[in-house]
């Protein structure tokens, strides 16, 4: 601990100068910091999992019924946009049933309004006790049954149309055609899978994790990320899923969601995910930069500052640092996941609004 404060201590005495400073004007432009992503825990132990790239959002696409595919206007690798036509029907079928379903409402349509007129002349013929009230009743009953079938027949028409209307494949939204299952004139099933859809931008990587280790992850943990695609790269991500039932071997699909990916990266690809595992979350604090950490000359009022990137603003925490690996310390009062700055602090304050200059990888 000694050697830990003689640290602390150098690098609080470069600070002190700045206690005379006057306060930030507000009206100053606002400052730039570098931010460090709270990852790695003190006593975890860092595990690597092959994985897979994959898209975290993919539709299946299909047509409600069968028919015969008239067309498939897209390519594996294409990339779409929202509400673009992808595949159609033939519609000769459908246009028939349209036609057919129009014509069966125009008939009860006819044949209502012949039996609103029958009902009109018995009720004012009843009215003058020329008919019998059975024979009013009759009629107000062929009435009803004749508008029975016209909603009948319109709800036939309104199906028709909507047959007709998905005979048209259209995208759900914005991404790239992964799979194609159909090709022109093929005949296919209601529900039969005709292409396949993933969503653009945003990626996961799906891993395997063995039933020793699946109880050492937590849900937001950070990784790292590696990809042949991107050599002497990085692609920081989170732990976003975690099955509760294993697979064959034993292993736990885990998914983790890639922040920011470059546009290099694809569907499919293969890569590594970095993973700092620990038997408890925070027992031995996490590792941040010394030149994160400020501390008062007796060491009792050490803080960080942690950045929020909603309002991007900064709050000050206070830490309680343990042990220093090499130009890291080891503090207990942070969390995976958050930003803290990890240098200038001296010119910092509380609630002081800041813009980002970039994320450092632990």
């Amino acid at each position: 601990m000694k050697s830990l404060s003689v640290i602390l201590l150098s690098v609080t005495s470069l600070l002190l100068g700045a206690c005379d400073e006057p306060a930030i004007n507000q009206s100053e432009p606002i400052r730039a910091v570098k931010l460090f992503d709270v990852s790695q825990n003190a006593g975890g132990n860092e595990r690597t999992f092959s994985g897979k790239i994959i898209a975290a959002n993919t539709a299946n696409l299909s047509f409600p019924l069968a028919g015969t595919v008239k067309s498939i206007s897209v390519n594996i690798g294409d990339k779409i946009e929202k509400g673009q036509t992808l595949a159609t029907l033939d519609p000769v079928p459908f246009e028939l049933d349209v036609e057919a379903a129009e014509a069966e409402l125009g008939k009860a349509r006819s044949a209502a309004a012949e039996k609103e007129e029958d009902f009109k002349r018995n009720k004012q013929l009843f009215e003058k006790g020329w008919v019998s009230k059975a024979a009013l009743e009759q009629a107000q009953y062929a009435l009803e049954t004749a508008l029975g079938e016209v909603n009948f027949k319109t709800t036939r028409l309104n199906q028709a149309k909507r047959a007709r209307a998905d005979a048209v494949l259209t995208a759900p939204y914005q991404g790239v055609v992964a799979e194609k299952f159909a090709e022109p004139n093929e005949e296919v099933g209601g529900g039969k899978q005709i292409l396949s859809l993933d969503a653009e931008g945003a990626l996961e990587v799906s891993i395997s994790v063995p039933e020793n280790v699946i109880s050492n992850l937590n849900m937001g943990m950070v990784a790292t990320a590696k990809f042949g695609a991107l050599p002497g790269e990085t692609v920081r991500g989170r732990v976003t899923e975690i099955s509760r039932v294993a697979g064959a071997g034993n292993v736990f699909p885990v998914k983790v969601s890639l922040i920011e990916p470059p546009s290099a990266l694809r569907a499919g690809m293969s890569g590594e995910i970095l993973l700092v595992t620990q038997n408890a979350p925070g027992e031995h604090g996490f590792l941040i930069p010394l030149t994160a950490i400020s501390a008062s000359e007796n060491l009792k009022d050490s803080f960080v500052y942690i950045f929020d990137p909603a309002s991007q603003t900064l709050s000050r925490r206070p830490v309680i640092p343990e042990t220093v690996r090499g130009n890291l310390i080891a503090v207990k009062g942070v969390d995976a996941g958050d930003l803290v700055v990890s240098a200038g602090v001296s010119f910092l304050s509380d609630g002081q609004k800041v813009k980002r200059i970039t994320t450092v990888a632990n």
